[in-house]
């Protein structure tokens, strides 16, 4: 594969030097050394983020603290996730595909459907080999049965939402709450990306013990509704002005979006260094698909399979163990993730149910390329599904639909080479065939059936809080509300 070539934007604040500052820079021969003890495990996942947004990939985002890791670990170019975020969220906890796992189709607002309940999470196995385990933020992986929801998954604690949006101060989607702490309905003011900075600063303060840790920090930015602070907007939109008329997509919300995310790592990763265990911590940033619409160097985005959909930065750090300022430019999946940090610990690959992912942790370090000749995208759906055209990858010749590239010389995707190589299309379309045949059945997605619906969790909903229905009455109508009264007042012009 060439080598997508990225520059690292040398923002510096005053701020992110004295926080980053005793960050080890290490040789990679000094990645040779095998960990002594358990590391601590820390996943920050953003959320719709475009490739070429963040400063490490030379955008105009300011963020220092996400470019700090990126220089001082290891960047993964050909790392991929599936093409809209529930089915990543469930590759990366189960380590399997999302037709094995049941998550093809998303965890949908007013929907009962979710990962299927005998899945294995890394939450459990990391639990089972004696970690602390949290949740802080976005779950995504069903949001109403109890049986789905985080606290029954393997973590220890969870806080956050459990739906795929919501506003970030209000803490709704449409008029549905969504704000929660260990199984409860919470009310709070504050911006959630600086929410979970708290949450996370709070739980490291109050740890007591040496016991390994697994937090999972999955932000809903950078998802609509946009709700950024103010004064990282007004940045946006000035910038905007100096922007060439090339650039084809400018969003000043979501950019302040992104640059809050990163000032709320900075303040987990001062957290780390005030308790004085970032040292032993394994860092891993990473996005949860291709950004809407526009990922240049790649082509495609968000629900496309192209690589700009599935293809996404990540970020693998850990003091004395990775390279520093290396990249890694074989073929990676987020589904690799859960045999590799289950191993790092300790853990047992033992399970009923077959990986899909592989250990990568040689490949992190430098010590040998990636064992990974394929990767599956998406299997046919007739049509029907959320996460694009069939799709797959072996070595460097890729399927979308009936579309063929060899990525090796265009990972733009830009000539179709289905025509002069038959062969090689009739081969991969024949291995999807032969995949569709190993699909588990899903959870059945519907509309949650309780009335009134208030809150998502079943439980929840039942025993609301005395002030959440005066909470959300109070609320202006959204979007879709007015949508459907103006339908209403079309269809029926005389009421």
């Amino acid at each position: 594969m060439p080598k997508i070539e990225t520059t690292m934007k040398h923002t510096t604040t005053l701020f992110t030097t004295l926080l980053l500052a005793p960050l080890t820079v290490l040789h990679a021969a000094d990645a040779q050394k095998i960990p002594a003890r358990k590391p601590n495990i820390v996943v920050f996942l953003s959320d719709d983020m475009n490739w070429h947004y963040p400063g490490f990939n030379g955008g105009l985002v300011t963020t220092p603290n996400l470019d700090r890791l990126a220089k001082e670990g290891t960047r993964l170019t050909q790392f991929y996730v599936h093409s809209v975020c529930s089915p990543t969220r469930a590759a990366l906890l189960t380590g399997r595909y999302p037709f094995r796992n049941g998550m093809e189709e998303r965890s949908h607002g007013n929907d009962v459907g979710g990962m299927l309940p005998d899945e294995r999470t890394l939450a459990e196995a990391l639990k089972q080999d004696g970690y602390d385990t949290a949740l802080i933020g976005k779950w995504h992986l069903g949001n109403w049965y109890q049986r789905q929801l985080p606290l029954q998954r393997g973590f220890d604690h969870h806080y956050g939402l459990y739906g795929a949006l919501i506003s970030y101060n209000g803490k709704t989607r449409d008029h549905y709450y969504d704000w929660h702490r260990d199984g409860k309905t919470i009310q709070e003011e504050g911006y959630t990306t600086y929410l979970f900075a708290s949450e996370f600063e709070r739980m490291m303060a109050a740890r007591s013990d040496d016991k390994p840790f697994f937090y999972y920090v999955p932000f809903n930015a950078m998802h609509a509704p946009f709700d950024a602070p103010a004064e990282l907007v007004e940045k946006y939109s000035k910038l905007s002005a100096t922007v060439a008329p090339g650039e084809k997509v400018w969003n000043a919300q979501g950019m302040a979006t992104l640059e809050a995310m990163d000032k709320a790592i900075g303040r987990m990763i001062a957290a780390l260094k005030a308790k004085g265990v970032l040292d032993n911590t394994l860092i891993i940033y990473f996005n949860d698909n291709g950004g809407p619409k526009y990922n240049p160097p790649f082509r495609g985005g968000k629900a496309t399979t192209y690589e700009g959909g599935v293809r996404v930065p990540c970020i693998i750090y850990w003091p004395g163990h990775v390279p520093a300022d290396k990249q890694v430019d074989g073929m990676v999946h987020v589904t690799d993730l859960y045999p590799t940090l289950l191993k790092l610990a300790g853990g047992s690959l033992e399970q009923p149910l077959p990986l899909d992912g592989m250990d990568m942790w040689e490949v992190f370090t430098g010590r040998k390329p990636s064992p990974r000749t394929e990767v599956v995208h998406n299997l046919p759906n007739g049509g029907k599904g959320e996460m694009g055209e069939m799709s797959i990858c072996q070595g460097s010749w890729k399927l979308v639909g009936k579309e063929l590239y060899d990525l090796s010389v265009d990972p733009g995707e830009k000539t179709d080479l289905a025509a002069k190589h038959p062969d090689i299309s009739k081969r991969l379309n024949a291995r999807l065939q032969q995949l569709v045949t190993e699909r588990r059945t899903p959870e059945k997605h519907g509309a949650i059936p309780d009335r009134p619906l208030l809150v998502f969790g079943e439980k929840e909903n039942a025993n609301p809080p005395a002030w959440l229905k005066p909470y959300l009455d109070a609320l202006p109508e959204s979007p879709k509300e007015i949508k459907k009264t103006r339908k209403k007042t079309q269809s029926d012009p005389d009421d």
